[in-house]
């Protein structure tokens, strides 16, 4: 039989363990779209950055390639996926005078995060899209 004390320790144990799960895919997650946004001389990646498949990849351009230069190492499948999201984005995405530019790197973010949440099923994916939708507008 388990102790009260041992049984306590473990609870407190299991949460510790847990909130550092959650801390260091916090810090993945941070890390991950901070070089994305910051790092626009990204090199390719070995792997599809959103579903990690090694097969058929190419480079999605997160706000498409006429309004910046953040880019994401994709497999065909995520890039299919990832540029039919792009189609329905306003249409003053296909001018490259536009004045939405950081518009489209939020919505391109949105997307990418989406989808890595449907592949992964990580939360921090999801909560971060969510956060990120909250008040958008192309204004």
């Amino acid at each position: 039989m388990i102790s009260q004390i041992s049984l306590k320790e473990k609870i407190f144990d299991s949460f510790f363990k847990a909130n550092e799960i959650i801390n260091e895919e916090y810090k993945e997650a941070q890390n991950w779209i901070t070089d994305i946004v910051e790092n626009t001389e990204r090199p390719k990646s070995d792997h599809c950055e959103i579903c990690d498949s090694k097969e058929n990849l190419e480079i999605h351009h997160v706000r498409g390639h006429k309004h910046g230069n953040e880019i994401i190492t994709v497999c065909h499948k995520c890039h299919e996926e990832l540029t039919k999201k792009q189609r329905l984005w306003d249409k003053s995405w296909l001018d490259p005078n536009t004045k939405n530019n950081d518009a489209f790197l939020i919505l391109g973010l949105i997307d990418i995060l989406e989808l890595k949440y449907e592949k992964t099923h990580e939360e921090i994916y999801k909560k971060t899209a969510e956060k990120l939708t909250e008040g958008f507008s192309y204004d």
